[in-house]
This record gives C-alpha cells, structure tokens and sequence, in this order.
C-alpha cells in the first residue's frame, strides 16, 4: 500500500526513543524526510544516524518541547534543512511515577499540563500557518489510554489530564479541516521501552508480568506497531479520517468508546 508519504516533510518531537523512535523510523522508511527532537544529544544522534544508515533522511534537533522556545527551534531547524513541514507527531515525555493523589503534588500537575497540552499548543502554532497555506497536513498527538480509562489498577493521577488534549485535537480537527488538515490523538498502551522498564523498576510499580496480564493480547506493544499506525494517520490513505483518538494498547481497555 502507497501511504503517499514520498518526500512529505514529518517533525516527531520526542522521536528519538521507544516508541517516538518507531514513528520516526516508519515514517522515514515511507519516504517522508524527518526532523526528530529529544532532550539526551546522545539517542538523538543514534536514532538519526539509524535512520540515515538505513536510507532514510533526517535530522536531529537536542530540545525541550515543553519550553516554547525549544518548540519553535524545532520547527526552525526543520524548515533550515528541509522546508516547511507537512506533518506534526507530538509525542511528549511520560508521567512521573504516582504516589496516589495525596502525594502527587500540585506542581507536579502544573508540569504535567506543560508537558502534555502546551507542547502541543507550542508546536502546532508555529506549523499550522504553513499547512493552511498549502491545504494539507496532519497532526497526531501520542496521549495515554488514560484519557480513554483512567489507570486505576496503578493510578498514576497527572497521567490522567491528558484528557485535555482530546479536547484541544478535537477543536483543531473541526477548525482546520477545511484546509485538508487532520488531527487525531493515539491513547497509547503497555509498550515495552526505556519509558516502561524505569517504571517497572521504581518500588511497587506493577511487575512486566502483571502489566501483561491486563492487555487482551497478553503481551507488551512494540515501537514499530505505533510506527505503522501513525504512518497510516499521516498518510494520503487516512484523509478523511480526523478528530479521532485511536486506542493502540493491545486490548487493555475495557470500554466501549
């Protein structure tokens, strides 16, 4: 299947690990030229060399998303090297570790409303004028199936107010869809990375075992499968397909919707 991604623009803030790795890995295996972002210079340059290694073309950005600052670098650096970007994943760094609701501090929500909803904002002011301009885009934000089913069996409170980017993704679906410009979010499941294994290390996280046993399919997500569905959600082929958030968790949810 043509994913019609050939020599498109993509910018995957927070690609250089798990499974930000595997949508910038997908997509520049697709043909799209790739800018991708991370705080660590070091994975940064070996996600951006692997990709280069494989044929693909991209480039490193080392930057904070969730400083404004660093967003619009981002996008900068993207249009200095290979032109104004066509696509937007946003794909920001994971909750902290929760201590239950009296013991996750009020400061600790305030950076997770900077983390989850602000680098979306950041990130998709500086490229929407430029999708408008050419009436085509696709933006994609990578939540957690906390907006779809809170995590009871291991609460993990901040986790859980990415609620609010459904929120803002659904309005910018409705604004901008007369521009051909589409915007989804991905409630993200159990996927085994760097992200996952730290958890699981901390004391009195649920074990790999446990973590397992609450998905369907009994088993950890990997990087490339989020790789293929985003690559879909950014394709000619899912053109129509907009204001969505698509669970991609193995079957961990128990709800309808």
């Amino acid at each position: 299947m043509d994913l019609g991604l050939r020599d498109k623009i993509a910018i995957v803030a927070g690609g250089s690990r798990g499974c930000g790795r595997g949508i910038a890995e997908e997509l520049a295996r697709e043909g799209a030229a790739v800018v991708l972002s991370g705080r660590h210079a070091q994975t940064v340059e070996a996600t951006t060399q692997a990709i280069c290694d494989q044929g693909g073309r991209a480039h490193g950005v080392v930057a904070d998303m969730a400083v404004k600052d660093d967003g619009t670098r981002i996008v900068a650096e993207t249009r200095r090297v290979f032109g104004d970007p066509h696509i937007l994943v946003v794909n920001p760094v994971g909750p902290p570790r929760s201590r239950g609701f009296e013991g996750t501090s009020d400061e600790e929500f305030r950076l997770a409303n900077d983390a989850w909803i602000m680098t979306l904002v950041y990130l998709a002011r500086e490229v929407l004028p430029g999708m408008k301009a050419r009436r085509w885009g696709r933006i994609v934000d990578i939540a957690s199936i906390g907006v779809k089913t809170p995590h009871l069996e291991d609460p993990m409170y901040t986790s859980n107010t990415r609620v609010g980017v459904v929120g803002i993704v659904k309005t910018l679906a409705h604004e901008y869809g007369r521009y051909n410009i589409t915007a989804n979010v991905i409630a993200t499941g159990p996927f085994l990375t760097e992200l996952s294994r730290s958890y699981m290390a901390d004391a009195g996280a649920l074990s790999a075992e446990q973590m397992m046993a609450l998905t369907a399919m009994g088993r950890w997500g990997r990087p490339e499968e989020m790789g293929a569905v985003v690559a879909f959600l950014c394709s000619e082929r899912a053109s129509y397909l907009s204001g969505e958030t698509i669970r991609v968790d193995g079957g961990y949810s128990h709800s309808l919707f």
